[in-house]
């Protein structure tokens, strides 16, 4: 790190929670609400085809739907897919299992925070529903759904950095979507971690990579 570190800030989803996880449960409770596939095989293809157009939760739902129709003949019953999906995903949600271990590590050390683009409710209760509210105070934790920006704009991390009363120089902050977390963060003039948990993957650039979160104790 290039500066001493007064402060980590975190994305949510795939960084702090297991996004594929609660991702895929959320989409099979849809699925089995909506369809009668009694095959168990033929269920879990159409589920996969799902978490592959999903994108990592980079793609708007209704496109999920339409594939869906188009492939499968599935109809999902919602007027915005977007909507009904915002409103049952954080109660699938769970972290990922060396979060609440890191998080721990890191607090005493560091001041800690939470940059997330979302619906501010629902981001909110994941960070309730999987236990790691204590770690972050009210005041550090940064929705896109509470304002006017979203990464990978660097307002937000800026709004963030006064909001915790530390500089961007002085912070970390640390999520695995290069072009909304590294490049955004690097535009406000933090210091960024990569987290790629999917296994290895080359980059250009010499910006710190990290595979699981307790890999950041030696990091930082």
């Amino acid at each position: 790190m290039k500066q001493p570190i007064k402060a980590v800030f975190f994305d949510f989803d795939d960084t702090l929670g297991d996004r594929e996880s609660y991702a895929y449960d959320c989409a099979k409770a849809i699925l089995k609400a909506n369809t009668d596939i009694a095959d168990p095989v033929a269920f879990e293809a159409v589920l996969q085809d799902w978490m592959l157009w999903d994108e990592k939760g980079n793609i708007d739902k209704n496109h999920v739907a339409e594939m869906l129709q188009k492939k499968y003949q599935i109809t999902v019953p919602y007027p915005d897919l977007n909507v009904y999906w915002d409103e049952q995903l954080w109660k699938y949600c769970v972290p990922y299992k060396d979060a609440r271990e890191t998080l721990t590590y890191l607090k005493e050390k560091y001041l800690l925070g939470v940059i997330t683009n979302g619906p501010s409710f629902g981001q909110r209760k994941k960070i309730e529903i999987c236990g790691l509210s204590s770690f972050f105070a009210k005041e550090n934790i940064t929705v896109s759904g509470d304002g006017r920006y979203r990464k990978p704009d660097a307002e937000i991390f800026l709004e963030a950095c006064r909001k915790a009363g530390v500089q961007p120089q002085q912070s970390v902050y640390v999520g695995d979507i290069y072009a909304n977390d590294v490049l955004g963060s690097q535009r406000a003039g933090m210091q960024s971690v990569w987290m790629w948990s999917a296994g290895n993957r080359k980059q250009s650039t010499s910006i710190p990579m990290i595979h699981a979160l307790r890999e950041l104790k030696d990091l930082l």
